[in-house]
């Protein structure tokens, strides 16, 4: 099972954690990981889709995903520098994600 970190592409900060979704763990593939958190904020009937690390425009919406091993802590606080340093140093990133709202395609 693994464990994803999704960094927000157009903020930069850590927006879920699939450690605790809704106070649970999420055990789903990086796209299913980024549906279930879109829809735990609010957020449904966008498309995603799997994109190369630099696909993005900063404005653009989307998730940079991290895997996380053992021994790398829930994030607590998303916006925090140094966690958002620490994941993307010491977790092996997975993809991108691209995120499309029905407006948007």
């Amino acid at each position: 099972m693994a464990r994803y970190i999704l960094i927000d592409n157009c903020s930069g900060y850590i927006f879920g954690d699939s450690a605790d979704i809704n106070g649970k763990i999420f055990t789903g593939s990086p796209v299913e990981t980024a549906k279930t958190l879109d829809e735990s904020i609010g957020t449904y009937g966008r498309t995603y889709e799997e994109v190369g690390r630099h696909a993005l425009d900063s404005n653009e919406g989307g998730y940079h995903v991290y895997r996380a091993d053992i021994g790398v802590p829930v994030v607590q606080d998303g916006q925090n520098e140094e966690t958002i340093a620490a994941v993307e140093r010491d977790c092996a990133y997975v993809m991108t994600i691209r995120c499309r709202s029905e407006v948007e395609r």
